[in-house]
């Protein structure tokens, strides 16, 4: 399998380390940078629109201090008193002219007829509707009137000297265009706000457009006009007497943004001027620092190849490198000691193992001899016809071990009469034998110690009494299991099976158990009795024999939700966790070989499933007298299945 070398993978690796960290850096510096940017690009906008309301509001204030200051002329008092001659239109235009107003000036008597103007025919006009006012001066923001072509702002004051009712009114209007001209696009972009309005005229290069603005302008972080994004600032609240307005800047976030991208220009160029060198720089202390494992590996692979343990690495340096290759030197040159001792003791081994071959051959040899005189001793005892009724019995035990159900002990005679039969035979065996035949088979008698054969026999015999019983338990289980559906539906009182339970296993067990009842359900239960009584058996007998001497079995029954509650609980030993998940498994048991189906529980477990209802354990080992409880729950009706 292909593998990069180790010099290039810690390349590979600090590089990246390099990159991991240049980059963190740039992206740090990227971050703070970027944030003051924005802030910058925030600040700016924000001077915008604060310079381009400021300027509009410093206009309006300074045509209404010099509206204040032209009332109180002298011209403006021959109004009052209803000496009018040419000086008041001279004087209007004089007023123009100085102060360069790009609109125009109006006079109206108290009845509201214009009396003087420095516009040209119109004379004898009425006042308008929306220069009508009770206040001492009142600015009137962007409208229109008949006599003047365009929308127009116009600031208003009462000609009303003390102690005297109002005489009349002094207009100043201006040209709304110069508002348009002052906020028409350029770079940036500018909307007029009035009051509290919910909306905002945008000054577009194709005239005004109406757009929504409220007061959270600042939660929004981007304008959309015509399919482009805008980043967007307003300007504080300025007032000029009951009149106040806001101006907001807007800016094309791609020309917002080209500061940022500069910003990410240059650190790409910083970090490729630091990351290079880096890398270059890794790469040869790299290269420096893997030569003297390559030279150690190389003699690794001389030793494999070559079997030379003699191979050393040539050691330069005192760091930690130096200290493996000593190391690996100490190691080859032990090692090559431990081979020449291990080639003697091969040699030796050798040699121990051709005599203990040539040893086995003579016992073979002896072993074949012995095993003859035992067939042969064995062919003289089977002629005796006692030995022919042993040779009967033995393959009438091989049948009944072979029978799947039988009963083998059944008829069987006592283990004694087999044992005076062999016997007998032996007796048999030596009067047909002459002298020397008696002798030699009372030798190889001695030599198969017939009492261990007997002894064999009588094992093999219990074994069988035991696993034909356990046949038969298993036998009789299967076939109560298999008339699980063949019970008859009765309506009875659980507590009356219970007892009747109880009084028979008590009688064998009564000395050693006390039980205690709780019965609360006293209602008639729709069930197959005579399979539930089989379940409290099998329950109630686990509960005796978990009780090791003497103890106690708690049974209470109650009625839950239209469900028969049982439970029988012990105070005996409790079983583990393991135990536990395994106890309704079929076949599986704790007790000793011989002595359980392993089938009880499973097949009560069937029964109560088969009334649609739950047996569940509740078993805990590490706390004292805790024993076990069986809960069992079936409906009080029983519900058969379709």
């Amino acid at each position: 399998m292909s593998r990069f070398s180790l010099s290039i993978r810690l390349t590979l690796f600090f590089s990246f380390i390099v990159l991991l960290v240049t980059t963190a850096l740039s992206a740090v510096v990227f971050y703070q940078a970027g944030e003051k940017i924005n802030q910058q690009i925030n600040r700016n906008l924000s001077d915008i629109a604060n310079h381009k309301a400021s300027e509009i509001s410093n206009m309006l204030l300074f045509e209404r201090t010099n509206l204040l200051a032209w009332r109180a002329s002298s011209v403006m008092l021959d109004v009052v008193v209803d000496d009018l001659d040419k000086r008041i239109n001279s004087e209007l235009k004089n007023l123009k002219q100085y102060y360069q107003l790009q609109g125009d000036l109006y006079v109206f008597n108290a009845s509201g007829i214009l009396i003087a103007s420095t516009q040209h025919g119109v004379l004898k006009t009425k006042l308008p509707e929306a220069w009508q006012t009770q206040k001492d001066y009142q600015l009137v923001f962007k409208h229109e009137v008949p006599f003047i072509q365009g929308n127009i702002i116009a600031h208003v004051t009462a000609l009303k000297p003390p102690q005297l009712k109002m005489q009349g009114y002094l207009v100043i209007t201006h040209s709304w265009d110069d508002i348009s001209r002052l906020l028409a696009p350029t770079d940036s972009r500018f909307a007029l706000r009035q009051g509290n309005d919910a909306t905002a005229e945008l000054f577009t290069a194709d005239g005004v457009e109406s757009i929504e603005m409220n007061d959270d302008f600042a939660t929004k972080s981007l304008w959309l006009f015509k399919e482009n994004s805008y980043l967007g600032s307003i300007s504080k609240p300025f007032t000029v007497n009951d009149f106040s307005f806001q101006v907001a800047a807007f800016m094309p976030k791609q020309l917002a943004l080209e500061q940022i991208f500069e910003l990410t220009q240059n650190l790409l160029v910083a970090a490729l001027l630091v990351g290079i060198p880096m890398i270059l720089l890794v790469s040869l202390l790299s290269r420096h620092l893997v030569t003297p494992i390559k030279e150690l590996t190389e003699a690794i692979r001389g030793i494999e190849d070559s079997n030379d343990l003699s191979i050393q690495v040539q050691v330069s340096g005192r760091d930690e490198v130096a200290d493996l290759g000593n190391a690996f030197n100490r190691m080859t040159s032990q090692l090559g000691e431990l081979f020449h001792k291990n080639m003697i003791v091969e040699k030796e081994l050798e040699n121990l193992n051709a005599n203990l071959e040539n040893q086995v051959i003579e016992r073979t040899a002896q072993l074949q001899e012995t095993l003859q005189k035992l067939k042969s001793a064995q062919a003289q005892l089977v002629q005796s016809e006692k030995m022919v009724s042993l040779g009967q019995l033995v393959a009438g035990i091989a049948h009944e071990i072979n029978n799947p159900i039988g009963a083998i002990y059944a008829n069987m005679p006592p283990l004694e009469e087999y044992i005076d039969d062999i016997k007998g035979t032996v007796e048999i065996a030596q009067s047909c034998l002459d002298d020397e035949g008696t002798k030699t088979l009372n030798e190889h008698l001695e030599q198969i110690d017939y009492a261990f054969v007997i002894d064999d026999l009588g094992q093999l015999l219990n074994s069988q009494k035991q696993s034909a019983e356990r046949i038969r338990n298993i036998v009789l289980s299967l076939r109560n299991f298999s008339r699980l559906d063949q019970g008859d539906v009765k309506t009875v009182l659980l507590e009356e099976g219970i007892d009747s339970t109880l009084q028979m296993l008590l009688h064998q067990f009564k000395n050693r158990v006390v039980i205690e009842k709780d019965y609360a359900l006293n209602q008639m239960v729709e069930c197959y009795a005579g399979e539930l009584n089989q379940v409290f058996m099998n329950i109630l007998a686990n509960a005796i024999q978990a009780i090791p001497d003497t103890g106690a079995i708690f049974i209470t029954t109650a009625k839950v939700n239209e469900n028969a509650i049982i439970t029988i609980a012990d105070n005996g030993t409790g079983m583990p966790d393991d135990i536990k998940a395994k106890i309704f498994d079929p076949f599986f048991t704790t007790k000793d070989v011989g002595e359980g189906t392993g089938l009880g529980l499973s097949i009560s477990y069937g029964i109560i499933e088969k009334h649609h209802g739950t047996l569940t354990v509740e078993s805990n080992q590490d706390k004292e007298n805790h024993g076990t409880r069986f809960i069992i729950a079936i409906p009080l009706k029983l519900v058969k299945d379709a």
